[in-house]
C-alpha cells in the first residue's frame, strides 16, 4: 500500500510541477480573473500545507503547524 501511495503522490507531485512551469510568468501564477478568487499560487500553497501536514506533521511527526490563512493571502 505504501508503495502505491508513493507512485500516486510522485506522479501527482511531478504533474503540478508541470502545470507551474507552463505559466510563462510569475506574475500569472498569482493574478486572478473575473469570479475566480484563488490564484493557481495560492492553490498550489494550499495544497503544499495539506501534504506537509499530512504528510510531514501527522505520518512524519514533525512540528509542522499549518497556517491557512498564509495559504490563500501569500504572494
Amino acid at each position: 500500500m505504501n508503495d502505491f501511495l508513493t507512485q500516486c503522490y510522485t506522479r501527482d507531485l511531478r504533474q503540478l510541477i508541470t502545470e507551474i512551469h507552463s505559466f510563462l510568468e510569475e506574475g500569472t501564477l498569482w493574478s486572478t480573473t473575473g469570479s475566480i478568487r484563488n490564484s493557481s499560487g495560492n492553490l498550489v500553497l494550499h495544497l503544499a500545507g495539506g501534504l506537509n501536514h499530512l504528510i510531514g506533521h501527522l505520518l512524519g511527526q514533525t512540528n509542522y503547524q499549518r497556517d491557512r490563512n498564509r495559504e490563500f493571502s501569500e504572494k
